[in-house]
């Protein structure tokens, strides 16, 4: 999937993440399990927040780009 890194995009993400309801933990893939959500939320926000627009920590927007991704896609399980 293709990321946008702008910074209305970046934003609405950081809202996103902020606001959404998130489960304690989540198997994204076979190999990324996150155990606690709202800390890893926190931190990728706090990544962000302070280095942006620092192309090296797009890693942290792309992370939570997949987490939403994830959730809207499972959210019936």
């Amino acid at each position: 999937m293709e990321y946008n890194f702008d910074e209305q995009s970046v934003k609405d993400i950081i809202t996103w993440a902020q606001s959404a309801q998130v489960p304690q933990s989540v198997k994204l893939t076979d190999y990324e399990n996150i155990y606690d959500v709202p800390r890893f939320i926190v931190a990728n926000i706090y990544d962000i927040q302070k280095h942006y627009p620092d192309p090296f920590y797009n890693a942290s927007i792309t992370r939570l780009y997949r987490l939403k991704e994830y959730l809207e896609t499972h959210q019936a399980d």
